[in-house]
């Protein structure tokens, strides 16, 4: 989707957009709470801390290691929480089930920033209810003293000289995307054979090679420690343990994966609506958006950080944080006939595969 633009270096911000970035969208202190669910280590150290010195606002944060324990979360009380970041595909699952806030895009002027051709995602069509966050790829990261690949395949966590030592995220939907993918099928396959097939592969690399489900965060702690070999990871978790540990690589397997797209949103009861809109604007500031991909080792979506040289000409040709998007396939939403194939499909690969080596 983004191949062609030169990771958004030939696209010119407008007066607009520069004015919008170098406001603040306002500055008067708030007061109150505000309570967020994100994935762990998503924001940069300082996003939290400098909010609440600006706008005395005391910031509670939850994380999650999955997205169908943070839709649970939300649908079992859509009050608990006042934002959430979510990928823009499942944004438009939970919108169907009624549980988003819609925004007052009045109250969020720096949105300028944002390159246009993020806005509008098929999980939001009109940003009635996100903002664009980042976005990246899922790949493998491979230990070198362990595996050298003879090719850049996702077989290479098929490999007997990864046994034992190989693992793929606890989240179903990645897992079998990345399967199909594999396979040469779409990532989004609705497909009950290309399902089983997956299915089939999934339950071969638990029995044959050890093969464990673990979360992502745990996988990067693993592969810095070098207790894993090789494994499914994103982009963004890759730079961070590469810059910890120097036998690591990553690479986006030949056969394609996904691009997704993280965005801000607030659940449907939240109590602080207006504070979580603040911190939207405030997160969309060029300088505040551009420390938290820097640190997360995700792309911006934030032209304006990008023009206004927030983000180092290294990171932005770095082929892992920016990669090349052709052998990348976008997410769809998943409509209720898909979703059910999918949870059978992930269903039958906990029924035959060890109780130890599932979610």
């Amino acid at each position: 989707m983004r191949a062609s633009r030169s990771v958004f270096a030939l696209i010119v911000v407008g007066l607009a957009a520069l004015a919008a970035a170098c406001g603040s969208g306002g500055n008067s202190t708030v007061g109150g709470e505000l309570h967020i669910f994100n994935w762990e280590d998503y924001f940069a150290p300082n996003t939290l801390g400098d909010f609440e010195a600006e706008f005395g606002v005391d910031v509670y944060l939850d994380t999650f290691d999955d997205e169908q324990a943070m839709l649970g979360a939300i649908a079992s009380d859509p009050a608990r929480y006042d934002l959430f970041i979510v990928s823009d595909s499942f944004l438009g699952q939970m919108n169907e089930l009624r549980l988003l806030a819609p925004l007052d895009l009045s109250k969020i002027p720096n949105l300028a920033n944002i390159d246009s051709e993020l806005l509008g995602l098929p999980g939001d069509p009109g940003n009635k209810y996100s903002v664009p966050y980042d976005w990246g790829t899922t790949g493998i990261m491979y230990n070198r003293n362990c595996i050298e690949p003879e090719k850049e395949s996702w077989a290479v966590l098929r490999d007997p000289r990864v046994a034992g030592r190989v693992a793929m995220d606890t989240d179903s939907d990645v897992v079998l995307a990345s399967t199909l993918k594999s396979l040469g099928y779409s990532l989004n396959s609705d497909n009950e054979d290309q399902l089983a097939e997956a299915v089939e592969v999934l339950r071969d690399q638990v029995s044959t090679l050890g093969m464990r489900f673990i979360p992502s965060f745990d996988i990067m702690r693993m592969m810095e420690s070098e207790e894993l070999c090789a494994a499914q990871a994103y982009n963004g978790d890759a730079v961070v343990v590469m810059s910890k540990n120097e036998n690591v690589e990553f690479f986006i397997p030949e056969e394609g994966s996904d691009i997704y797209f993280d965005v801000m949103a607030i659940p449907r009861d939240a109590r602080n609506k207006a504070t979580a809109q603040l911190f939207i604007n405030y997160v969309l500031r060029p300088e505040v958006h551009a420390a938290i991909n820097n640190y997360t080792g995700y792309a911006t979506p934030n032209l304006a950080a990008i023009e206004l040289g927030y983000i180092d000409e290294q990171t932005l040709s770095d082929p892992v944080i920016y990669p090349n998007t052709d052998l990348l396939e976008p997410w769809v939403v998943f409509d209720s006939a898909r979703r059910v194939l999918w949870n059978k499909a992930w269903a039958d690969v906990q029924r035959r595969t060890s109780a130890s080596s599932t979610p």
